[in-house]
């Protein structure tokens, strides 16, 4: 594949991230994408068979990154806490530029539950495995309540993911705008690191949030 064939497939799958994980147009037709891309039609079914297969690519590299990210921090040289900061930080901020992807995954998995073993099967990685040892040391120097680092993951993972997913609900329950939502899971930031460890967030990982995060 030459250096303009690649541009145009990674301009479609940017476009097609856009339509479908960050605006929430799951049925975004191809030429919509083509549309957004700003090309013709016939090139999105010169890259991919079919707007199946694109969701699919899609689904599985955006997964992927997301999965590099969080290998990338818990398996750092950082110390626990920080580790854990970076953390909420990353996955609130990938929850604000795809706020559609969490409620996709969830949708899909419900409709192809293989997909989760395939997937799995593939990259065996467990972000328990990378934080079992230093979670035990943090245990034992009786800085966390006795946890097991399935429980703890499952926990930060809860505590981060919840309010992505129940975007709609927050929004109407609590009269909050698309501005201030936006606000609301950045000082979640502090209350997720607070709850879990009952002091302030590192300061490394509270950066511009609202700048940095900005679409």
């Amino acid at each position: 594949m030459g250096a303009e064939e690649a541009h145009t497939e990674r301009l479609i799958k940017e476009k097609a991230k856009i339509l479908f994980f960050q605006k929430g147009f799951l049925n975004a037709t191809t030429q919509e994408i083509a549309d957004e891309a700003g090309i013709n039609r016939a090139l999105i079914h010169y890259y991919f068979r079919s707007r199946e297969q694109m969701l699919e690519i899609l689904l599985d590299e955006t997964l992927q990154e997301k999965k590099d990210r969080v290998r990338g921090i818990l398996a750092s040289s950082l110390p626990f806490k920080e580790k854990i900061a970076n953390y909420i930080d990353m996955v609130v901020d990938y929850g604000l530029k795809y706020p559609f992807l969490d409620n996709f995954i969830i949708s899909e998995i419900a409709r192809r539950p293989e997909k989760v073993r395939l997937f799995c099967a593939r990259d065996p990685f467990k972000s328990s495995d990378l934080i079992r040892q230093e979670l035990d040391k943090e245990i034992k120097k009786g800085r966390i309540a006795a946890v097991s680092a399935e429980h703890f993951m499952v926990n930060l993972i809860s505590l981060c993911n919840y309010p992505l997913l129940a975007k709609s609900v927050i929004q109407t329950i609590h009269g909050l705008s698309d501005t201030a939502y936006r606000k609301f899971l950045v000082e979640r930031k502090r209350i997720i690191f607070h709850t879990i460890f009952n002091e302030e967030m590192p300061e490394l990982a509270l950066r511009d949030e609202l700048t940095k995060t900005r679409l």
